[in-house]
């Protein structure tokens, strides 16, 4: 029977350590981790190296959604979301089983901007000590 492929989906420079340890775990329950930094995901030049991303996200059974305070590379025609907001959002669409982690520190700040998002002259000098973008 084949292992379970997990694709890990995060912002890279600031979570790396955290991917490193999802890494191991995965492992350690006979799954298979998909992480590109690890040359998991094949690409050639075809076309942008983000559209491989999703497209390994059918491979996958599972998708790990890392949310930190960086927002991260602008996905390319998204509207304006990054790379790993569309890689949730594909494996959403896709029905693929989901599992989000949030930083506490980002979720603490997201509380702050529910509280005042009614209230633009507040949320345009807001600034937010735990998150780089307030797309996040």
């Amino acid at each position: 029977m084949a292992k379970p492929k997990v694709f890990i989906s995060s912002t890279y420079y600031d979570l790396r350590n955290i991917r490193t340890d999802l890494e191991r775990y995965i492992k350690e329950r006979n799954f298979e981790p998909i992480l590109n930094e690890r040359g998991h995901i094949a690409y050639s030049s075809q076309v942008r190296l983000e559209e491989y991303c999703y497209r390994e996200i059918d491979n996958c059974d599972i998708l790990i959604s890392i949310i930190g305070g960086r927002f991260g590379s602008q996905a390319h025609e998204s509207g304006g979301y990054s790379i790993s907001q569309k890689e949730l959002q594909t494996a959403l669409d896709k029905g693929k089983q989901v599992y989000i982690f949030i930083d506490k520190a980002v979720l603490h700040e997201y509380k702050t901007y529910e509280h005042n998002k009614d209230n633009e002259e507040v949320i345009k000098i807001m600034k937010f000590s735990a998150v780089n973008d307030i797309k996040i």
